[in-house]
């Protein structure tokens, strides 16, 4: 098989880049061992979220929902991903800190007290142990999926439109590079005993970006946890919402669903250490008891009816300086990475893709906090190149 670029991963990222090579025209092959959203994207809790941290990443958020939006009517994707907004929960000063984020950020924005936030939503639950100083903060444009569903439909929708993809028990055996042909370098993957010739390769394999061949980057993976909760009545009427005074989240899914945790974090040491999933965790008391925790913090916030269903576990991949990592490999003419999404993939990686897309067909640069290189020091030349 013969095609221009070959994309590593199906997980949001590489089906980002993959739709952004075929919006320019650019044959391509994706490649995946499992299944589109096999790891951190369809373990993730499903949304794609404006409230960031910092304005770089609420404009990376902001570009990549108007990029939905755009693929909602490119793929026909209005049953799979729904505009919900979030709404955030947090101290005055905080909620001030996040209005001043936004506005730099031309996203728009809310700001209510408790009392106003709880008539508007029924179901929420804001209590005078909070303190006096509560407030919330809403933005209207965050995007909700069912991100395992969304992953095999946009998958499928790029296929249609002329994506190659091989997929299910694809091994890649090896990367040969080609350095005379036609000035450039030329690519071969062996992938379960054929060939994939291409002339460009993009790794978007996040947590397995360790595993491949002699290629590394300076990734460190996390085991996240996400517990499924089944409402019994009125799990229509909820909005996404973030609890940052008690440092949880919770996103409306499927089936009556609410899916979300808190930030806690193990590092492990490959991606499959971190996959995961129990019915039944009476056995495991350290689980049970987390489990009961986030109930208790959930049940804090909403005037519903809930027990608990499963929790499964994901992996993250995130770099040291928590950025993403965009560009070129070192050592390499046509060798791209996009990793490091730090489990904000859904939000971040569409618009991510599309830089660098726009860097290898046009030369556009890509912004100096992401790129490539920046992990390069005096002491250490190779950033993914291994001996």
């Amino acid at each position: 098989m013969g095609v221009d670029v070959v994309v590593v991963g199906a997980g949001i990222a590489g089906l980002s880049v993959a739709e952004a090579m075929l919006n320019r025209g650019v044959k391509v092959c994706v490649i995946e061992a499992k299944h589109a959203g096999y790891g951190a994207t369809g373990r993730s809790a499903g949304i794609a979220t404006l409230q960031m941290n910092d304005v770089l990443d609420v404009r990376l958020a902001k570009k990549g929902i108007d990029i939905m939006d755009e693929w909602k009517r490119r793929y026909n994707l209005y049953d799979v991903l729904s505009t919900t907004g979030l709404l955030s929960i947090d101290r005055s000063e905080s909620i001030t800190t996040n209005a001043r984020i936004f506005s730099d950020a031309d996203v728009a924005y809310e700001v209510m007290d408790a009392k106003e936030a709880m008539d508007r939503w029924p179901w929420l639950r804001l209590d005078a142990g909070d303190g006096g100083d509560v407030e919330c903060i809403y933005t209207k444009d965050d995007v909700c999926m069912d991100p395992l569903l969304f992953a095999r439909i946009f998958a499928d929708r790029l296929k249609d439109m002329g994506v190659e993809f091989v997929i299910s028990k694809a091994d890649i055996m090896s990367i040969k590079v080609d350095e005379k042909h036609n000035n450039n370098n030329h690519l071969t993957l062996r992938v379960d005993n054929r060939d994939v010739d291409a002339d460009t390769l993009i790794l978007c394999t996040g947590a397995w970006t360790k595993g491949i061949s002699n290629l590394y980057a300076p990734i460190n993976i996390l085991k996240v946890p996400l517990i499924f909760f089944k409402i019994e009545h009125g799990s229509d009427m909820i909005v996404p919402f973030s609890d940052e005074i008690n440092r949880t989240y919770f996103i409306p899914s499927r089936a009556g669903m609410l899916v979300g945790a808190d930030y806690t974090t193990w590092s492990v040491d490959k991606a499959e250490d971190a996959l995961g999933e129990v019915l039944n965790w009476d056995a495991d008391p350290d689980l049970s008891s987390y489990i009961k925790y986030i109930r208790g913090l959930l049940l804090s916030r909403i005037n519903l009816n809930i027990h608990e269903s499963k929790v499964h576990f994901g992996p993250i991949s995130i770099t040291p300086d928590g950025r993403p990592i965009v560009g070129r490999v070192p050592g390499f003419k046509n060798i791209y990475i996009l990793d490091g999404l730090k489990g904000y993939g859904l939000a971040r990686a569409p618009a991510l893709a599309y830089m660098l897309v726009e860097h290898i067909l046009d030369g556009a640069e890509i912004v100096g906090e992401l790129g490539s290189t920046r992990f390069i020091s005096i002491n250490d030349t190779r950033l993914v190149q291994g001996g």
